[in-house]
This record gives C-alpha cells, sequence and structure tokens, in this order.
C-alpha cells in the first residue's frame, strides 16, 4: 500500500509541475507575438511618415 502512495505522489507532483510548466510557458509565447506586432505596426507607421505627401493633397488643412 505505502508502495502506490508514492508512485501515485510522484506521479501527481509530476502532473503539476508539468501544468505549472505548461502554463508559465504560454504567456511568454503570446507576449512575443504581441511585441513582433506592435514592432510591425510601429516600422509600418514610421514608413508611413516617411512617404512623401502627394500634391493632390490640400496643405496646411
Amino acid at each position: 500500500m505505502e508502495k502506490w502512495i508514492v508512485i501515485g505522489s510522484i506521479w501527481a507532483m509530476s502532473v503539476a509541475c508539468l501544468v505549472l510548466f505548461v502554463r508559465g510557458a504560454s504567456p511568454a509565447h503570446s507576449r512575443a507575438l504581441a511585441m513582433a506586432r506592435s514592432r510591425a505596426e510601429r516600422r509600418r507607421k514610421a514608413a508611413l511618415e516617411k512617404q512623401p505627401q502627394s500634391s493632390a493633397e490640400p496643405k496646411g488643412t
């Protein structure tokens, strides 16, 4: 009986560690994706600001 308690305890601890590891690793991935999106957005905005304005658009309005 003690053998099964030890085996069950080790198994439960392994499952708990796996769950915590997976939950802890997931936000880092989504955070990296969010940073990449914001970086791309900033680059796109900077590229739009650098483009010369067309002469068809009125200046000053």
